[in-house]
């Protein structure tokens, strides 16, 4: 699991972000206020345990995480094809 949060709405929720594409450990962290109250565990399980995930869905996007569905979140590195990815700390000589 790429995403995973500490903390109960309605208040501060932390979300801890990791890359979950094969071979990357790129993480983050940011701390969120989700200002309402999850739906009833008993009568919708999935909108319970998913809410604060969607409260934090537009902030992981605008921070160029993307998520593959399936996969989990991949970071803004590994969201860019390789073909427009900086080269990082390479030089190429003629």
């Amino acid at each position: 699991m790429s995403l995973t949060t500490v903390g109960e709405p309605p208040g501060p929720v932390r979300f801890f972000l990791m890359c979950a594409r094969l071979g990357c450990g790129a993480r983050t962290v940011h701390d969120l206020v989700v200002p309402d109250q999850p739906p009833d565990i008993g009568t919708d399980l999935f909108g319970h345990l998913l809410h604060s995930a969607k409260a934090a869905t537009p902030h992981i996007t605008d921070m160029g995480w993307t998520y593959y569905q399936g996969d989990g979140y991949w970071c803004p590195r590994c969201s860019t094809p390789r073909s427009q990815r900086p080269q990082r700390g390479h030089t190429r000589s003629s």
